[in-house]
């Protein structure tokens, strides 16, 4: 049963976001006021975020091999493959910001927004370099699990910062920039092709996408540092988290099947779920005031599972995945249920549901590029 240790939280909201992009400031703040006039003026915001994030779960979808198969197959040929994947990640950025826009101009911003967004964000975050190392098979699989701990960790520093000082505060460079760079990257392998990001280059004696995804690795490792400030009190929390989630990195680097992409897909993903739980408590307590709980039984359990499969010798070779599997649809059924409660609580207090729109809308606001979350 969920504890509420300020249950009138919601009640009394406030959210500030301040963007000091590179890239909101010379392109972004000019785009955004055309772009929201293409979106309906009854959608709800919290619509708006989860289209988004299905431009996201669709570009994944396409890097993994899930849509045309192995890209090393099939982007050979057709590297245009990439083009539509940059343009999946385009529109994913283009709601994300929106979102906020029109939680403003229905008038419905509130903690529900937050949460909704920052918590598919939580997903999408990962769910991007994830799709990278699989559509570049050269990747080792250890590399993919290092950055999606990474993000995973970031993730958490930067909503416990939120949680801190009670804003979001976008530096020079920031996740907008990661963004564009990430599209700019799927169209030059559009018009380089896939063959010069994904074989061995004599200048660098490796394949350049290893370059690429060095550089999530570096992106994450430096928001961490940021934000790790705003994290003093919390480091156990932290330790705990990393504890959490370091056999399941363990079982997808170590384990006997993990070159495999299936493999690697279900070590990272699950990884990336995993992370999204500690994630979206921490939401939960900034918004409806919850008791963030230090330990996880039920993940500690799980992963002496994971451990046993990697440690043990003679076990059965179906273990390893089946142990893998098991804790993949144990953590979408905790994420699905952390997703329902917060609807619930923020319904009864609130009165807003998911899609809420007012009867009757607001004035618009001045549009600007101040606070992009709801």
């Amino acid at each position: 049963m969920d504890i509420y240790d300020k249950p009138d939280a919601p009640l009394t909201y406030s959210y500030k976001s301040v963007n000091k992009g590179l890239a909101d400031r010379y392109i972004f703040r000019h785009l955004w006021p055309l772009a929201i006039k293409a979106i309906p003026a009854r959608m709800s915001a919290n619509a708006v975020s989860i289209l988004g994030s299905l431009f996201c779960w669709l570009a994944f979808a396409i890097l993994s091999g899930l849509v045309v198969g192995p890209m090393a197959v099939f982007a050979p040929r057709h590297p245009w493959i990439f083009g539509v994947a940059a343009l999946c990640i385009f529109l994913y950025q283009t709601l994300d910001a929106l979102d906020g826009i029109q939680a403003r101009k229905t008038g419905v911003s509130g903690p529900l927004g937050e949460f909704v967004d920052h918590w598919f964000d939580s997903i999408n975050a990962f769910m991007i370099p994830l799709g990278i190392a699989l559509a570049f098979p050269s990747i080792p699989g250890w590399a993919a699990a290092l950055v999606v701990l990474l993000c995973g960790i970031a993730d958490w520093t930067n909503i416990t910062a939120i949680l801190k000082r009670g804003m979001l505060d976008f530096g020079p460079i920031s996740s907008e920039e990661a963004l564009t760079l990430t599209y700019l990257f799927f169209l030059s392998v559009w018009f380089l092709g896939y063959d010069f990001w994904a074989l061995p280059s004599p200048r660098l004696g490796v394949p350049p996408a290893w370059v690429i995804f060095g550089l999530a690795a570096v992106s994450f490792i430096i928001s961490i540092l940021l934000n790790l400030g705003h994290s003093r009190g919390r480091l156990a929390w932290l330790g705990i988290t990393l504890l959490s989630l370091l056999p399941i990195a363990a079982w997808t680097v170590f384990n006997n099947g993990a070159s495999s992409p299936l493999a690697v897909l279900l070590g990272c993903f699950t990884l990336g779920c995993a992370s999204t739980r500690f994630a979206g408590d921490i939401l939960r307590e900034r918004l409806v005031g919850l008791r963030y709980p230090v330990l996880y039984p039920d993940f500690f359990v799980l992963d002496a599972v994971l451990l046993a499969s990697i440690l043990l010798p003679g076990l059965p070779a179906w273990l390893p995945p089946a142990a893998i599997s098991l804790y993949l649809l144990w953590t979408v059924f905790i994420l699905a249920r952390q997703f329902t409660l917060m609807l619930r609580r923020v319904r009864a207090l609130t009165g807003r549901r998911l899609f809420s729109i007012p009867v009757k809308p607001v004035a618009a606001p001045k549009l600007d590029t101040e606070g992009l979350g709801l």
